[in-house]
């Protein structure tokens, strides 16, 4: 996984809020957490995913993660400023996505938001992808829910994903290939 140049760390955070609105507004009627929840994003950038979920599912443990440190340091200062502090269920970590360094079954949820074709050298190979995959499986409880949306190689992601064990809960298909999905493991 490599760390963005100012310019697309520039591009990602500047529609983030938007699009993190339009993601959650998408994906709450086919989600339901409990309160208790354990949730990890992937891939967080500025953090406006995390601050709409924090508020609509009030998660016992939410962990904002990114790979880049820059990305890390915006998402910290905008949940803080956001808060008025950085709330006790929120952390704010560097994380791998092909190498989760969390116990398996530690969350019921992960979301992985534009942020897969990241982990590898180039954004339509398929080579690193299933180990991510592979990570976010190990890390999710039975019955532990994967939100993603991607734009390369997604029929790869559904037959990887379907290996996996993964249960199709909602897709919404777009152009040119993009796809948003909630899958689920069994309990």
């Amino acid at each position: 996984m490599a760390e963005m140049n100012w310019f697309s760390r520039w591009l990602v955070n500047s529609s983030n809020a938007r699009r993190s609105v339009r993601t959650l507004n998408t994906v709450r009627p086919h989600l339901q957490l409990p309160p208790s929840s354990r949730i990890l994003e992937l891939g967080a950038g500025r953090g406006a995913l995390s601050a709409l979920l924090y508020r609509t599912y009030h998660p016992g443990r939410l962990v904002v993660s990114d790979f880049d440190p820059d990305q890390l340091e915006t998402a910290r200062a905008y949940l803080s400023q956001r808060f008025g502090t950085l709330p006790n269920a929120i952390e704010v970590y560097r994380v791998d996505a092909k190498q989760i360094p969390y116990d398996p079954a530690s969350f019921d949820c992960v979301f992985a938001i534009g942020m897969l074709h990241h982990v590898e050298a180039h954004h339509f190979d398929y080579q690193e992808r299933p180990t991510a995959l592979r990570e976010i499986r190990r890390v999710l409880s039975p019955g532990g829910v994967l939100v993603y949306w991607e734009f390369s190689r997604t029929a790869d992601m559904r037959k990887t994903l379907t290996e996996l064990g993964f249960v199709s809960v909602f897709e919404k298909r777009g152009w040119r290939g993009r796809e948003l999905a909630i899958v689920r493991l069994p309990s």
